[in-house]
């Protein structure tokens, strides 16, 4: 016997709407005997915007392991594992919640932990272009963090006393905000090229010490919303003429996007009813992701048991900057090392299918040949990520079954594309990776 769930419909445009658009009941158990499920149809993943191609393969995947399927096994339940960030989602939590952070001066450590945190990945030698001040000259990741720690001490010392996070208006014309905010931006893209970005994640991650957990997550859902209710744009961040700093002023593009994906959220309904377990596996903080994945109002409604992130370590319940000890973090080799841990060793199988969206989940592609089906978010994304996408994009056209497929999406948007194709943000024409 299994637990039949109540499946949510989403219009084709709330990929673009807020929070409030996906409200509605929350799933609902009951038991279904085996000849029940004998005589009904099997559930149908929704058209919605997937790519045809995708589609079908998902939706044959599914009916030949799920439970409707004669060879199913209740006690060794399939599971599908699938990012978040940029897959379940258009966007990321953890960077909307660092660029909100950074609007808000929401930040409670002390200066000299903050220094010891952003000066992780600090070296002598002026940083490589495009890492330039805004006068074309080299900038040196020690100077830059001088001027970080100058503009934190006196943004602390001015609003310091004041509630979390701070209300725009009042920083809205302040220079110091605006030159720290365009440091830390272009500080966490100079990590991200230089280190890659398991250590761009944890840099940000561990920007929220000294806080607790609730006020994460509570700072994570006033980004959230916020993030949902904007138009995604490309912004540029610039430190003003007046406060220069030792390096020179700097500039960082940012992008402001996040959106829902119904066609993820009712994946998930339809791998549940299948009697097939999703699993979300994310180098974001794991908390802020559960936020989101696990709510009915977002329209997602997975077991907060099935969501895997970052954690960080905690000392009386205030979060410390180091991570949680004998726990991988999830990016790369610990995303498979997770899912062995989990999954892979409890269930004596791989996973069913992988969807992936976020830079670091190479390994997990490359570590489970038996997957079925691995579906990849067409998106600029790090090197080796970018080989899988080729693999995908040779195969685009065919129309027989294979194991990496591309799903496209418009970045302009933030809505799924019915092709495998993506429109990048800035441009008009869908194009596959080359």
């Amino acid at each position: 016997m299994r637990n039949s769930f109540s499946r949510r419909r989403f219009g084709l445009g709330c990929a673009g709407m807020g929070v409030s658009a996906l409200a509605g009941l929350p799933i609902t158990a009951q038991a279904t005997s085996i000849p029940e499920l004998m005589e009904r149809e099997p559930p149908m993943l929704e058209t919605l915007k997937w790519a045809p191609h995708v589609h079908k393969a998902i939706q044959t995947v599914i009916n030949a392991n799920g439970q409707y399927s004669t060879t199913y096994n209740p006690q060794r339940r399939p599971y599908v594992v699938v990012d978040w960030n940029n897959t379940a989602i258009v966007g990321d939590v953890q960077e909307t919640l660092f660029l909100y952070m950074l609007e808000h001066f929401s930040f409670l450590m002390r200066a000299d932990e903050f220094r010891h945190l952003i000066h992780v990945h600090a070296f002598a030698h002026p940083l490589p272009a495009p890492f330039m001040n805004m006068g074309g000259k080299p900038v040196s990741f020690p100077v830059l963090v001088d001027d970080l720690i100058e503009d934190y001490r006196a943004l602390a010392a001015r609003y310091g006393h004041m509630p979390h996070p701070l209300p725009t208006d009042v920083l809205a014309k302040d220079v110091t905000l605006q030159a720290f905010r365009a440091r830390m931006a272009f500080c966490q893209q100079a990590v991200a090229a230089l280190h890659g970005p398991e250590a761009a994640q944890r840099w940000m991650i561990r920007l929220v010490a000294g806080q607790t957990a609730a006020d994460v997550i509570a700072l994570s859902r006033a980004a959230n919303e916020w993030c949902l209710g904007a138009s995604i744009t490309q912004q540029t961040w610039e430190c003003p003429a007046e406060r220069p700093g030792k390096a020179g002023p700097v500039a960082a593009k940012v992008v402001q996007a996040l959106r829902l994906t119904p066609e993820m959220a009712n994946l998930f309904q339809i791998l549940q009813e299948h009697g097939i377990d999703p699993v979300i596996c994310t180098s974001g903080m794991e908390d802020i992701t559960a936020l989101f994945a696990t709510s009915a109002e977002y329209g997602y409604n997975l077991p907060r048991e099935h969501v895997f992130g970052a954690r960080l370590a905690e000392h009386k319940k205030i979060l410390l900057s180091t991570e949680v000890s004998h726990y991988p973090f999830p990016a790369d080799a610990g995303k498979t090392a997770l899912i062995h841990k989990y999954f892979v060793a409890k269930r004596q199988m791989p996973p069913l299918m992988i969807f992936a969206g976020e830079d670091c989940s190479a390994h997990m592609l490359e570590a489970f040949p038996e997957t079925k089906l691995n579906c990849l978010i067409n998106r600029k994304q790090s090197a080796p990520m970018q080989k899988f996408l080729q693999k995908a994009a040779q195969s685009a056209s065919g129309t027989t079954p294979r194991r990496f497929y591309l799903q496209g999406r418009d970045e302009n948007t933030g809505e799924w594309l019915p092709e495998e194709g993506s429109i990048l943000l800035g441009e008009t024409n869908s194009s596959l990776p080359t």
